[in-house]
């Protein structure tokens, strides 16, 4: 027969029932009767499901259940470590926060039972791992949002109970939660620009920017007042005294160029619907950015290595970090909305010159197949051959394409080496289950659109020698010279780098770089609204 109570009507009646009694149970009784509920149970205080079902009974279990938050210190720097999180972009209110308050203010007066005693015991320990957790691996599982989210979640300490123990034994909380954060310069910037643009909305905000024709330099205009205001309170025009100008002069030029740049927009220094439009993005919104963005940071920037390239597909971007500092950077082309570039990190090991593209069998009977049907000299057009499954050349010729279709098509088709191949002349290889990889493309006048998802999921990378040289470092022996040495040989040439490198495909859509400039991205994959709106749900 089903039980009629849940478990909380349970728990609760629990308590009724030795509510008589309670007067002779010590601490450690309701700690042991709270922690080790009956078998497919979970653990509650006060009606609330602890966060940690595992790890806090073990603790206290290891420790005979004696209460673990008998000294002041610790509960003060807790408290304050908690009331911090808003600075990480997390939310107080996950932690339990307002019963620890409630019951340390009834505590201070010593009217405390032995019951609620034990209750703030386990909600601090709960609301220290609960935190210890979202700084080390985020509040949110971003592949449950998005299957296209592939990245492995950071590995948490070996012996959670022992640096629990720890922690408290050596009164050293706040500077153990600081180790759980990203290490990376990006996270205490993001951090110092959230603080800032919060302190900015709490005093009004940015100001109002209307929309208006298209304004160019050494126009002169009764709207340009605004946008100086605008850019001034926003970092990017520093001439202050000139923030009543009608005209728009060199230095506003120069503003409106590097407020196009941070948000990645073609710096032209032209004030147009584009650039408009993100002026009027009200700084409330600039903040959820930022708050999400952290998020993201806490799950991909733990612990980089030392040396890694890393691929925002969001900012159209490739850069190569070695010891913190910025040595390669190109722009590049990702996947379109609908075959995106998936989030994941890989080892990339080698290096392709002279390539030759197998196309993926969606595009050869997608794409391929009903362009052949129409025009025959397609594939010798195109410099394509087609093969049997087993590699065998076939003669095209006489083949008569209309007897397939997608679900019939025992062909491969490739696509040979040269400047026309869609791979262009060097391909960079990562073996990965997406079959992704970064390479060239004989499409480069596409490096110079704004917004550059154009891919069916590879990443097309603009200054191709330039990331060659950097992975080879070895200027003596691959310079131009022995690159175009190789690529007039014609032969498809396989190049081992002389050291494997991590690679990490992110999506960022606000983003800090070394000079601390705060950036903001197009969100071409419309991932930022679900991830926005589930950071804003509270746990309890």
């Amino acid at each position: 027969m089903q039980n009629p109570f849940s478990k909380i009507q349970f728990y609760f009646i629990f308590l009724s029932f030795i509510g008589l009694q309670a007067q002779n149970i010590s601490i450690e009784q309701w700690i042991e009767n709270m922690v080790q509920p009956q078998e497919d149970d979970i653990v509650l205080v006060d009606g609330v499901e602890l966060f940690s079902q595992v790890e806090l009974p073990r603790f206290y279990s290891n420790r005979d259940f004696e209460p673990a938050w008998q000294d002041l210190k610790n509960r003060n720097d807790l408290i304050e470590s908690l009331e911090s999180s808003i600075d990480e972009g997390l939310m107080p209110k996950d932690y339990h926060l307002d019963k620890i308050k409630a019951l340390m203010k009834t505590s201070e007066s010593g009217e405390l039972s032995k019951k609620e005693m034990a209750d703030m015991d386990l909600l601090m320990t709960d609301a220290l791992i609960l935190y210890a957790s979202h700084l080390l691996d985020g509040k949110l599982d971003q592949s449950k949002i998005r299957k296209e989210w592939d990245v492995e979640r950071n590995e948490g300490p070996s012996n959670p109970d022992s640096l629990l123990t720890a922690t408290l034994h050596n009164r050293n909380i706040k500077s153990v939660l600081e180790e759980f954060k990203p290490k990376h310069y990006m996270y205490k910037l993001m951090k110092f620009h959230l603080k800032k643009l919060r302190n900015e909305s709490e005093r009004g905000g940015w100001p109002k920017v209307s929309k208006g024709e298209t304004l160019k330099p050494g126009d002169t205009a009764s709207r340009i007042p605004e946008i100086r205001k605008y850019l001034i309170a926003v970092g990017d025009l520093i001439d202050v005294e000139s923030e009543n100008s009608e005209i728009f002069d060199d230095e506003m030029e120069e503003a409106v160029k590097k407020f196009q740049w941070r948000h990645r927009l073609t710096s032209d220094g032209i004030i147009g619907k584009g650039t408009i439009e993100q002026m009027q993005v009200p700084i409330e919104k600039r903040i959820e950015s930022i708050i999400l963005n952290l998020e993201r940071t806490r799950w991909i920037m733990q612990e980089l290595d030392k040396d890694f390239l890393i691929v925002n597909i969001a900012g159209f971007h490739v850069k190569r970090i070695t010891n913190k500092e910025e040595v390669f950077d190109s722009r590049v082309i990702v996947g379109k909305y609908h075959k995106e570039t998936p989030v994941f990190k890989g080892v990339m090991k080698y290096i392709v010159m002279n390539p030759t593209w197998t196309l993926p069998y969606s595009i050869a009977t997608h794409e391929t197949l009903p362009r052949l049907k129409k025009d025959p000299g397609y594939l010798m057009a195109k410099h394509m051959e087609v093969m049997d499954r087993n590699g065998k050349i076939l003669d095209h010729s006489t083949i008569d394409w209309s007897q397939y279709s997608a679900g019939n098509f025992p062909f491969i088709i490739r696509q040979k080496a040269g400047p026309w191949n869609a791979l262009g002349e060097v391909k960079f290889m990562f073996p990965n289950k997406y079959a992704v990889y970064l390479h060239d493309t004989p499409s480069r006048g596409l490096f110079n659109q704004q917004d550059r998802a154009f891919s069916h999921g590879c990443i097309r990378t603009e200054d191709k020698w330039g990331l060659l040289m950097s992975l080879m470092d070895d200027p003596e022996v691959w310079n131009m010279e022995k690159i175009s040495e190789i690529l007039k040989s014609g032969e498809t040439t396989t190049i081992t780098l002389p050291k494997p490198i991590n690679i990490y495909l992110i999506y960022l859509t606000a983003a800090v770089d070394q000079d601390n400039n705060l950036m903001f991205m197009k969100d071409v994959y419309k991932r930022d609204k679900d991830i926005a709106k589930e950071m804003k749900k509270t746990l309890n």
